[in-house]
C-alpha cells in the first residue's frame, strides 16, 4: 500500500486545526469504510484529538519517536488509539522539543503512515522548521486553513512564500476557508487573487454546532451529521476520494508527490522560461560573469589558492591585485555604474574568487553561530539558537565544489568519490564538515560551526538566565572539592560554553590537560596542555584518536583531565582515570537526560571492547561520576541548565541519582519565548559536610527555599 498524506496548516492559532483535521479524518473513514491515520506534527502545540474524540490514548507521539527505529509498520499501528469511526490517532504532549526529533525519524513515521493507511491527515505548524519541511516533503497535498480576515491571509501569504522558496509548486497548496460567511469577512475573490491558490472548500461557522461538540467531547459529524459544518467537511472528503481515484488511474489530480530534487529542477526550468519571456538579461549578473572570465584569463586563481593557503601576507597581495583588476574591468565594461554598486560588486567577486563565495558574509556576521549548506541552492544559518533559510545560494554545484576545495587545500585534505566525507578547520578555528555524493543525495553539503572569539562568562550565563547564582556557587564548590563532573546535553545546547565556565574554577596552580577533537576550550589558567586528535591523512593513515591521547595524558602528571567530549571507547579510560587518583576531571557527553547520560557511558565502555559485566561497568561509573549537569536548547533557541543531578551510587543493577536543581518550563509568552523558573529540590548533596571540612562556604539556602 502507498497511502496519501494530507498536511493541514492553520494560518491562525487555536483549536480549529485539531477540529478540522479530526473531522476530515473522520469523514474519510466514514466514506471509505477504511481506517484513517491522524497525527499532530505541529510540534509547537499539543493536540486535542483524544479530547475531541473522547477516547483516551495509551501512548503519545513523543513515546513513538523515542523507539520508532525499533518499530515496523504493524507495531507502529499498535501504538495508536482507534475511534469507532475508524480514525487511528495519538496525541502530542505539551513541552515536546521538536529540535530533538531527527529528520530520519520523521521520514520513517511518514513511511509507516503510507504503508498502513489509504489516507493520513497530519497537522503541521505554519512556521516551517526543518522538521516541518520534512513532513511536507512526504505529503501529497497541503491544505491551508484560512479564516476570512486580513491577518490570517497575511499569515497564509507568508507560508506560501516560504513554500515557494523551498521549491514547492503552487499547485501543491489548496485553500480551505474556515468560518465562511462570518460578518465582515473578506471577499473570497480577494483571498484567491492575493494568494494565487485554488480554494478546495468552505466551512461555515456555526457556534451552535462547534461549542456543544467541544464541551461534550463528541465529533460534530457524529453529534450533528446534517449541520452545515458536517456537510462542508463531507464535501471535501468526497472530493479527496474522487481525486484519489483519478490519481490511481493515472489521470491528473490534486495529489502530488514530488521529490525535492524534482521540485527544484521543475521550478528552475519555469524561472528560466519566465525570465526569457518577461525580463531582459540582468546587467549586473552579466557583468559579474564577464569579470570572472577575465580574471581567469589574467591569472590562475586556483593555483594561487594553494600557494597562499595559510600566508596572510601573500593573501593580502593577491587580494589587492584582484581588486585592482576587477575595478579596471568594471571601468571598461560599465563606466556608468554607481560607486555604491561598484563597491558591492567588487566585494562580492573577491569573496567568490578568493574566499568562500556566498558564505563569506555569514562568516563575518558575529550573530551567526552555524552555517549549513544543503546543496548549491539552500544555505541555512543559526542565529540565537534558531535556524533560518537565507536567500543566499551558489551559482552552481561546480562553484560549491570550488569552495570546498578552497577550504581543504591549505590543510592538505581532499574530498572525492573515494573519500566523500571529511572534517576540517578554517584558519579562524571554525569547524567544518563536508560530505558529497554518493553519500549525500542532495549534492555537496557543508556544515560550519563558527569559532567564538568571545566566550560567554559566568556573569553572561546568569544574565541570560541560563543558570542561577546558587547553581554557579554549587558548581564552583564541586570543582574545588575535586568532584568529577559530566556535562550532558544535545547538539548546540551549550555544553562547551558551560565546560569553559566550570573549568574557570580550577585553581591556577594545578596542571591541566585538555583533550579535544577540535580545540575549542579556552582556559584562563596558564599551566594548560592542549591536545587535539588527528584525523587520518589522504592515504587513510596516521590517525591519533582521543582514546590514545587520554592514555598518553595519564603519563603527563596531570592534576585534572578535561575531555571536550566523550563519544567512544575513550570513556573507559576516562572512568579509570577518575577512579585512580585523577579526580576533579571534567567532560561532556551527548545525551538528553542524566539517565540517558549513564546509559550512553555504559554503551561507550562496552564499545571499548571490555569484557566486564554490565554491573562492573555501572560500579565504575557510579564511583567515578559525582555530578551530572544537563543542558538543553529550548524551543525559543535559549540554552539553559535544566538539571543538576548528584550520582549517589549503585543499588543493585541501577545507579541511584538525586536532582539538586531543575528548570520548570511553564509555557510560552506572546513572543513565543519560553516562560519558566529554576527550582531547588530541597535536598542537600551527600557530600555537603565536605564543604565545611575544606573551608568552602556553602549555606543550606543554596539547596532549600527559605533557609
Amino acid at each position: 500500500m502507498s497511502g496519501y498524506i494530507i498536511s493541514i496548516i492553520d494560518s491562525s492559532e487555536g483549536l480549529g486545526q485539531s477540529l478540522i483535521s479530526s473531522s476530515l479524518a473522520m469523514t474519510l473513514a466514514n466514506q471509505s469504510k477504511k481506517e484513517i491515520g491522524l497525527l499532530n506534527l505541529n510540534f509547537n502545540a499539543p493536540s486535542y484529538f483524544s479530547f475531541l474524540f473522547n477516547v483516551k490514548t495509551q501512548k503519545s507521539l513523543n513515546d513513538i519517536f523515542e523507539i520508532i527505529e525499533r518499530l515496523d509498520a504493524k507495531m507502529f499501528r499498535g501504538f495508536l488509539a482507534k475511534h469507532p469511526s475508524g480514525v487511528c490517532f495519538t496525541d502530542t504532549v505539551s513541552g515536546f522539543d521538536s529540535t530533538k526529533v531527527l529528520i530520519s525519524r520523521i521520514e520513517l513515521l511518514l513511511s509507516f503512515l503510507r504503508e498502513t493507511f489509504d489516507f493520513s491527515v497530519v497537522s503541521v505548524n505554519r512556521y516551517l522548521s526543518p522538521q516541518t519541511i520534512s513532513v511536507l516533503d512526504g505529503s501529497n497535498i497541503v491544505i491551508l486553513v484560512i479564516p476570512p480576515h486580513l491577518l490570517s491571509v497575511k499569515n497564509a501569504s507568508d507560508v506560501i512564500q516560504q513554500l515557494k522558496t523551498l521549491h514547492f509548486p503552487l499547485s501543491f497548496v489548496k485553500i480551505l476557508i474556515n468560518m465562511s460567511g462570518m460578518k465582515g469577512a473578506l471577499d473570497e475573490d480577494i483571498i484567491k487573487e492575493h494568494l494565487k491558490a485554488d480554494i478546495i472548500g468552505r466551512i461555515p461557522y456555526d457556534s451552535g454546532v462547534i461549542v456543544p461538540c467541544i464541551n461534550e467531547g463528541t465529533p460534530p459529524l457524529e453529534r450533528f451529521p446534517h449541520s452545515p459544518f458536517s456537510k462542508a467537511i463531507k464535501e471535501i472528503g468526497n472530493l479527496l476520494l474522487k481525486e484519489k481515484q483519478k490519481s490511481e488511474k493515472g489521470e491528473p489530480s490534486i495529489f502530488q508527490f514530488i521529490s525535492s530534487k524534482e521540485r527544484k529542477t521543475e521550478l528552475k526550468a519555469q524561472e528560466l522560461k519566465e525570465e526569457k519571456e518577461t525580463q531582459p538579461e540582468d546587467k549586473e549578473k552579466e557583468l559579474k560573469k564577464k569579470i570572472h572570465r577575465r580574471l581567469l584569463e589574467e591569472f590562475d586563481l586556483k593555483s594561487f589558492d594553494l600557494k597562499i593557503g595559510m600566508d596572510p601576507k601573500k593573501f593580502e597581495e593577491i587580494k589587492r591585485k584582484t581588486k585592482e583588476i576587477i575595478e579596471n574591468i568594471i571601468s571598461e565594461e560599465s563606466a556608468d555604474i554607481s560607486r555604491e554598486k561598484r563597491t558591492e560588486i567588487v566585494n562580492d567577486l573577491i569573496d567568490e574568487v578568493l574566499g568562500l563565495g556566498p558564505l563569506e558574509k555569514f562568516l563575518r556576521d558575529e550573530s551567526v553561530s552555524e552555517i549549513m549548506v544543503n546543496g548549491p541552492n539552500d544555505i541555512y544559518v543559526e542565529k540565537n539558537g534558531k535556524i533560518y533559510l537565507t536567500d543566499a545560494k551558489f551559482t552552481s554545484e561546480e562553484q560549491l565544489m570550488t569552495v570546498i576545495d578552497r577550504i581543504l587545500a591549505p590543510i592538505g585534505r581532499r574530498v572525492d568519490e573515494s573519500s566523500p566525507l571529511v572534517d576540517a578547520r578554517l584558519q579562524d578555528g571554525s569547524r567544518v564538515n563536508v560530505i558529497i555524493p554518493p553519500l549525500s543525495l542532495i549534492g555537496p553539503t557543508i556544515t560550519i560551526r563558527k569559532f567564538v572569539t568571545r566566550r560567554l562568562g559566568i556573569d553572561d550565563l546568569v544574565r541570560l538566565a541560563s543558570i542561577t547564582p546558587d547553581m554557579v556557587k554549587f558548581l564552583e564548590g564541586c570543582v574545588k572539592l575535586r568532584k568529577n563532573i559530566l556535562i550532558s546535553g544535545g547538539t548546540g545546547s551549550g555544553k562547551t560554553t558551560l565546560l569553559n565556565m566550570v573549568s574557570s574554577f580550577i585553581p591556577s596552580d594545578e596542571r591541566i590537560v585538555t583533550i579535544e577533537d577540535s580545540a575549542e576550550l579556552r582556559l584562563k589558567q596558564r599551566h594548560v596542555i592542549t591536545l587535539e586528535s588527528k584525523p587520518p591523512n589522504i592515504e587513510g593513515k596516521g590517525a591519533i584518536p582521543i582514546r590514545r591521547l587520554v592514555i598518553n595524558a595519564l603519563r603527563m602528571r596531570p592534576d585534572r583531565i578535561i575531555i571536550g567530549e566523550c563519544r567512544g571507547a575513550e570513556a573507559l579510560d576516562m572512568l579509570q582515570a577518575m577512579n585512580t587518583g585523577h579526580d576533579g576531571s571534567l567532560t561532556t557527553i551527548h545525551a538528553n537526560s542524566p539517565k540517558d547520560a549513564i546509559s550512553r557511558l555504559t554503551t561507550m565502555v562496552i564499545m571499548a571492547g571490555t569484557e566486564l559485566p554490565q554491573k562492573a561497568i555501572l560500579e565504575q561509573i557510579a564511583s567515578a561520576i559525582n555530578i551530572i549537569v544537563q543542558t538543553a536548547r529550548l524551543s525559543d533557541g535559549s540554552r539553559k541548565i535544566v538539571k543538576v543531578t548528584e550520582v549517589l551510587g549503585l543499588d543493585g543493577d541501577r545507579i541511584n541519582m538525586q536532582d539538586l536543581f531543575y528548570f520548570e518550563q511553564k509555557g510560552l509568552d506572546e513572543k513565543r519565548k519560553v516562560v519558566g523558573e529554576f527550582k531547588k529540590c530541597g535536598v542537600l548533596p551527600s557530600f555537603f559536610n565536605e564543604f565545611e571540612i575544606h573551608g568552602i562556604e556553602m549555606p543550606e539556602s543554596i539547596f532549600r527555599e527559605g533557609k
